[in-house]
């Protein structure tokens, strides 16, 4: 049946009967079934193994509707990668061109004496911090506190992610060491970017069991309702909207001893490669940031405005603004 099926490809190509898609030739020695070929896609897949257990009139309904729904999927997969594509292109265009502008104009920095790096932006609009917003955040404080309070010490907190988040903020702080001028530049980018990072912390802030049982461990001295006090009187009377309750328009309004290790260790993608890259030279580049206007999570969505917001030289030392495209009234 396999060899009929190989034979027939000599006289034209399969196509899977769930999704539409051409099956290439090692997948038609696997078909056994010369009613249905199907690929070997886990969707199509499972739907054609349903065959076995349903009469023919059910079957071929439940092919007919997952047939449009998997080719539905495939053409939305396929029209959102196009869409990443493109704005990536017309990204790495418009970066290429800001480039090309800044070596112009500081002819003392040569192309290879420069990084060029995108950063996102945090929202600047900020609203009244509602009575919900901050009921939830303390209700969450409690209940970790009251659970931390449980522990005699961090090592006996049950792991999780935030126990990863813990380890790679410390093997990025030993990385500084090494090389403090990463901290001093990645503080400058961060400063710049104001929190674009920052918006899935809603009523959490991150903060888990773990970073408030080692908070303890640092604090013995302080009861569970001391660090409650603590963390309840930074909360400010406004916040960004749509993100972490302690994201103002100022910075964070946890001083970073209070902050979770996911937000003490964290960077964005193109920051860390830079960390990266950098290790291993003696003098860190100096960076050509450019800002666009998303945050961190919304760069590929449709209808999302990623338009370039500011251009700036950022070294150790400071920022330095190239163009006089800057929304800096954020």
């Amino acid at each position: 049946m396999s060899n009929g099926l190989a034979s027939s490809l000599t006289n034209r190509q399969l196509k899977c009967e769930v999704c539409d898609c051409l099956i290439n030739y090692p997948d038609t020695l696997l078909i056994k079934d010369t009613n249905y070929t199907v690929c070997r896609a886990f969707d199509c897949q499972r739907v054609m193994n349903k065959k076995r257990v349903m009469t023919p009139f059910m079957f071929k309904s439940h092919l007919d509707f997952n047939r449009t729904l998997i080719r539905k999927n495939r053409e939305k997969s396929i029209a959102t990668k196009q869409h990443i594509e493109q704005v990536t292109a017309r990204e790495k265009q418009e970066n290429e061109l800001h480039l090309k502008n800044t070596l112009i104009t500081n002819s003392h920095i040569s192309e290879n004496d420069i990084y060029l790096l995108t950063i996102p932006s945090g929202d600047s609009s900020s609203s009244a911090c509602e009575k919900q917003r901050i009921d939830d955040y303390i209700k969450h404080l409690k209940s970790i506190i009251i659970e931390a309070e449980n522990y005699d010490n961090a090592s006996e907190v049950a792991y999780d992610e935030h126990h990863d988040a813990y380890r790679k903020r410390c093997a990025v702080e030993n990385s500084f060491i090494e090389k403090p001028q990463l901290k001093k530049i990645s503080d400058n980018l961060c400063t710049m970017c104001k929190g674009g990072c920052c918006a899935s912390g809603k009523e959490h802030a991150y903060l888990s069991v773990f970073s408030m049982r080692r908070y303890m461990d640092a604090n013995p001295d302080l009861t569970g309702h001391d660090i409650l006090n603590i963390y309840t009187s930074h909360i400010q009377s406004e916040s960004i909207i749509d993100s972490c309750i302690n994201q103002t328009s100022s910075g964070c309004a946890l001083p970073r001893e209070l902050r979770s290790d996911i937000c003490n260790g964290y960077y964005c993608d193109p920051l860390k490669q830079y960390h990266k890259n950098m290790l291993n030279i003696d003098a860190p580049k100096v960076i050509l940031a450019i800002q666009r206007s998303y945050t961190y999570w919304d760069r590929f969505k449709l209808n999302v405005c990623n338009d370039v917001i500011d251009v700036a030289l950022v070294d150790e030392h400071e920022i330095n603004f190239t163009t006089n495209l800057s929304k800096r009234t954020k």
